[in-house]
C-alpha cells in the first residue's frame, strides 16, 4: 500500500493536466482543493469504519483539577474510551449520561470520594476549547488516563506531508483534476465528473469492506444494559 506524499499527488495532476508552470491555477489552489477532497473522504472514513483512525493519548491528572483538554487532532468529539491505570488498579471510566450528569456531578462534590470510581463528560463552554469534565474531582496526580479517539485525517500543507488515506488516493487527484477543470471551463469537466463519482464509489467500496480480521460475527452493544446494571 503506497502513503502518497503531497508532492507526489501535485506532481502527478500536473503532469496528467499539463500544469507545470501554470499560473492560472498556482500550487496554493491545488493544496486547497487537495484537503477539500480529504474531507469528504474523512467524513465517509468516519461513517464506514470508525476505528480507522483510531488513536490514543495520556491525560496527566492533576490534584484537584477537574477539566482536561481533549487531544488536539480529535474528529468530531469522537471518544471512544477513557480508561484509568494506577499499578493493578485499571477500569473505564463511565460517562455520565446525559440525564444524570449535572445532578451527579454536584452531588460528587459534596463529600469525599476515596472509594469512588471517576466518571466523565463533555463540557463545552469556551468557543473553540471543549474539555473532558472528570467527576468526582481528581484527588490524585499522574498520567493515570489514557483517552483513545477517533483522529482527523492527516491536513496536506508542505511536499512532505502524507495522505494517510492511501485507498483514496486516486480520488482526491481526480477530485483536483475536476477542480481544474471546472475553474478553466474546459470540456472535458463532464467526463471527469463522471470518473470522479466512479473513483468515490470504488474507494467507499474498498472502505466498506474494511474489517481488522475475518470475523463476521456482529458485537452487540451493551453498553445500557452493563450501565443500568
Amino acid at each position: 500500500m503506497k502513503y502518497w506524499t503531497w508532492a507526489e499527488l501535485k506532481d502527478k495532476v500536473q503532469r496528467d493536466l499539463d500544469l507545470e508552470g501554470e499560473v492560472f491555477i498556482n500550487e496554493t489552489e491545488l493544496l486547497g482543493y487537495a484537503n477539500e477532497a480529504i474531507d469528504e473522504v474523512e467524513r465517509q472514513v468516519h461513517t464506514l469504519y470508525e476505528d480507522y483512525f483510531l488513536t490514543k493519548a495520556v491525560i496527566s491528572l492533576v490534584d484537584g483539577t477537574e477539566e482536561y483538554a481533549l487531544p488536539t487532532d480529535i474528529y468530531a468529539f469522537k471518544i471512544r474510551g477513557l480508561i484509568f491505570r494506577r499499578n493493578t488498579e485499571v477500569y473505564s471510566l463511565k460517562r455520565i449520561r446525559d440525564w444524570h450528569k449535572i445532578e451527579e456531578y454536584e452531588v460528587l462534590k459534596t463529600g469525599t470520594h476515596t472509594s469512588i470510581r471517576y466518571g466523565w463528560f463533555l463540557l463545552n463552554q469556551t468557543a473553540g476549547a471543549p474539555v473532558v469534565l472528570l467527576s468526582p474531582t481528581p484527588n490524585v496526580t499522574g498520567d493515570f488516563v489514557q483517552i483513545w479517539y477517533l483522529r482527523n485525517a492527516n491536513t496536506l500543507a508542505v511536499d512532505t506531508d502524507i495522505l494517510d488515506i492511501p485507498e483514496a488516493a486516486n480520488y482526491v487527484m481526480q477530485y483536483i483534476k475536476v477542480r481544474c477543470y471546472e475553474k478553466e471551463a474546459h470540456p472535458m469537466t463532464q467526463k471527469a465528473i463522471i470518473d470522479l463519482q466512479m473513483e468515490k464509489e470504488g474507494t467507499m467500496k474498498t472502505l466498506s469492506g474494511m474489517v481488522p480480521d475475518n470475523e463476521t460475527e456482529i458485537e452487540a452493544d451493551l453498553t445500557c444494559y452493563h450501565e443500568m446494571s
